[in-house]
């Protein structure tokens, strides 16, 4: 019984616990912002804070038995998570690659467009239940998965290009390796998603931001 209660709990918690963390994330980086006026802590901020921004409609739609209400609020929540992941990506890419590289701006606003015509196709295409029923798995897989795969291994690139003695190597390999599990279990939700078992996945998704928050804010990971 305690454990069934503890099951329970995680699964009702983990919506405001991961918005909670991204939340934090982006306070922390704005506030470096507002010190340094620097871009890169403002893009990660803006970032977080839009991930964060994206799980408020989905816990919205749980007040509302309207499929055409639900529907809507799914797509905003899907251009949330596209804009965020677009900042999220923007961000790293501007500690590694060096100014006027493809990889930074370009690849940014081309990784945006590449997911807001993937919302567009659905909008166009779907209907009000098929949007409910396959949007989240689409953000979740399409787009969260290779979008921080990608930003966990430009962290690892940079985890190895670090001196031994840099006070922030093992903080960089923490965010990369938070980043990377996040993204994997993103990837498959399809295959977790609403079995008896699914709460442990959503545990491990909780405790690789809990990772990442220390590593971001306690080690510095980006150097803000």
């Amino acid at each position: 019984m305690i454990l069934i209660a503890a099951i329970e709990i995680i699964r009702q918690i983990s919506p405001f616990a991961g918005m909670t963390i991204k939340y934090i994330l982006a306070i922390y980086f704005c506030g470096r912002y507002l010190q340094k006026k620097e871009r890169v802590p403002l893009v990660w901020g803006m970032g977080f804070f839009f991930l964060g921004l994206s799980q408020v409609p989905f816990m919205a739609m749980r007040y509302f038995q309207d499929p055409t209400t639900n529907a809507e609020f799914a797509l905003f929540a899907a251009f949330l998570a596209a804009l965020s992941l677009a900042l999220l990506y923007y961000g790293t890419s501007l500690l590694y690659f060096i100014k006027g590289s493809f990889m930074r701006e370009k690849l940014s606003i081309i990784s945006f467009v590449v997911m807001m015509a993937v919302i567009l196709v659905f909008l166009l295409t779907q209907s009000r239940e098929a949007i409910l029923k396959s949007l989240f798995m689409v953000v979740s897989v399409v787009f969260i998965f290779p979008m921080l795969f990608v930003v966990a291994v430009i962290f690892f690139m940079i985890w190895r290009r670090l001196e031994a003695d840099d006070p922030r190597k093992t903080s960089v390999f923490m965010v990369g390796a938070a980043l990377l599990t996040y993204s994997i279990l993103s990837g498959t939700t399809s295959t977790y998603f609403g079995t008896p078992y699914d709460w442990i996945f959503i545990a491990l998704s909780i405790l690789s931001f809990v990772v990442l928050l220390y590593g971001m804010i306690l080690g510095r990971a980006t150097g803000h």
